[in-house]
Formats: structure tokens, sequence, C-alpha cells
């Protein structure tokens, strides 16, 4: 069995065709110049819930992840209807700066977990958090970043160490937590 470049488990060949789709789906929504990268914990575990699998029936995602949709939607300034049209509203994210990640490249099953968990996903993100900086400083390259779930927090400090503190967009000094209401909203907005 191969190693993962993202997670580096022993994986099969389903986990890397996964991995590269993401990766794929989300390249075609990367802006040139990133004004907000907003960095979330992990992917979701349903491919159909991946932020960047536009599909034109909502109905495939789980309502848990159509809901994390209309709230970045929403937070760019972006109207959700009920007729919302995904790839219209991916481009508008782009063209808007705003561009999605996950600290962890592949999905971690306890992002929906007890606490007990939680914690191990927050060890994952601090291993990883060396990565997640190398990634922003040589090829994100965002003006701002925003930090999304409460997972996230272990990078504060790591970020902060790389001189990001100024452009580092919290919710008082802490990660945002869908749903993000309107401070999500409210916070992109003064940083245009």
């Amino acid at each position: 069995m191969p190693i993962c470049d993202g997670c580096g488990a022993l994986v099969d060949a389903e986990h890397i065709r996964q991995r590269i789709e993401r990766l794929e789906l989300s390249t075609r929504f990367r802006p040139i110049h990133i004004q907000v990268l907003l960095v979330d914990a992990a992917p979701p575990p349903l491919p159909e819930d991946f932020l960047y699998r536009a599909t034109e029936d909502r109905s495939l995602r789980s309502p848990r992840a159509r809901a994390y949709f209309d709230d970045l939607a929403r937070a760019a300034g972006m109207p959700v209807t009920p007729e919302l049209d995904e790839n219209a509203a991916l481009a508008d994210f782009q063209r808007r700066g705003f561009f999605l990640v996950s600290a962890l490249e592949c999905p971690a099953q306890e992002n929906v977990a007890p606490p007990v968990q939680k914690a191990e996903l927050e060890a994952k993100i601090e291993k990883a958090s060396r990565t997640v900086v190398a990634r922003i400083k040589g090829s994100y390259k965002p003006k701002n970043i925003a930090l999304l779930s409460p997972p996230t927090a272990v990078l504060i400090p790591v970020l902060q160490a790389a001189d990001w503190s100024d452009r580092l967009i919290l919710d008082a000094g802490s990660p945002f937590i869908p749903p993000f209401g309107g401070k999500l909203s409210e916070a992109l907005l003064q940083v245009k």
C-alpha cells in the first residue's frame, strides 16, 4: 500500500484518487490573488460534502455541508437563496479573493466526533502546522488568514510566530465556529 502525501498514512488507491480529485476541484476555484485564506481543520469525510464539489442538486450534500456552503457564501457577501447555483457561487467566491483550504489534506473522521477524538485531530493539525505554514507562505501567499473551527486554534501561535499576527482574522482571539452567522461576514468586510 502506498503512503499518502497528504496525511502520511498507508492508504489504498481510492484514498489517493479522492485526495487528487479534491486538489483538482479546489484548484479550479483558486483565486490568482488570495485576499482571505480560510483555513478549516480537514475536508469532510463524504466526497459530496466537499465545498468545491459544486452540484446542481443541492440535496446530494448533507444538511450540515449545505449549511456550511451557505454560511461561507453569505460571509463572502453573496446572496443565498434556495435556487443557489453552486458553480456561480464558487466563481463569485473566487472573484472576491476567498479560498478555503484544510490544515489536513485528507478527511479526519474525528472532525465530527466527541472531545477525546477532537484532541487527536488537534494533535494531527499541530503536527502538520509547519507544513501548513510552508503552504501558506510558499503557495497561497494570502493577504489575510481566517481560521474556521476550534481544532485550528492550535495554528494560532504557529501563525503568530511566522509573522502573520497582523493579518490573522479571529473571533475574539479564537477561530470562527460554524454556523458563522454574521461574525465572519463582519470580519471579512473589514479586510476589504
